[in-house]
């Protein structure tokens, strides 16, 4: 599935950026995905066998008129042919084309409360300098269980600096010295 989706969202990005529509179609295809996760059983009757292919083109075309060209002709394909449900998967690759092209980077930062915009943008420097994109698009989560200090995911990569993993790791040091 992730091949077919990472198909799809290349063409579409490939299309979209040579054609100088880039924000448009993110900012549409952004826009689709919330509706289709806000809309309880849209996925399930786009991809219900029973549902004639003209009538799941029609539920595209009213529920996406307003979303760029080529946007919506992928959609259509998408329903044409019964992988409605890999939209979520192609906007995900899409975002990641997306955020290559601008050499920048989702980032999540937890903490044990919300870190005020200084702390944010700080912190947002040091992994600038740490990974070499130009912009990170932050976001502050809660976590208690930290106890204190940060952990920061930026794609796959996790860079852990919570007291509570400084406190297991201490603790593992101890188990190994006294079973030494």
């Amino acid at each position: 599935m992730a091949n077919t989706a990472q198909k799809y969202s290349h063409a579409l990005f490939s299309i979209v950026s040579e054609n100088g529509q880039l924000e448009e179609v993110k900012s549409d295809f952004d826009e689709v995905v919330r509706s289709v996760e806000s809309t309880p059983g849209f996925i399930t009757f786009m991809n219900n066998p029973k549902i004639s292919r003209e009538n799941r083109r029609q539920a595209v075309l009213k529920a996406f008129s307003d979303a760029a060209a080529p946007l919506k002709n992928m959609l259509l394909i998408l329903s044409d042919r019964n992988r409605f449900d890999e939209i979520e998967s192609v906007h995900a690759h899409f975002i990641k084309n997306y955020n290559a092209h601008y050499n920048q980077e989702n980032v999540v930062i937890e903490s044990v409360y919300p870190l005020s915009d200084e702390e944010i943008e700080s912190v947002g420097k040091v992994f600038i300098k740490k990974t070499g994109l130009s912009k990170l698009l932050i976001e502050n989560r809660v976590n208690e269980s930290l106890i204190g200090g940060i952990r920061v995911f930026i794609g796959t990569k996790v860079y852990d600096g919570s007291i509570s993993t400084q406190l297991s790791d201490l603790k593992n040091r101890f188990r190994e010295r006294t079973n030494s």
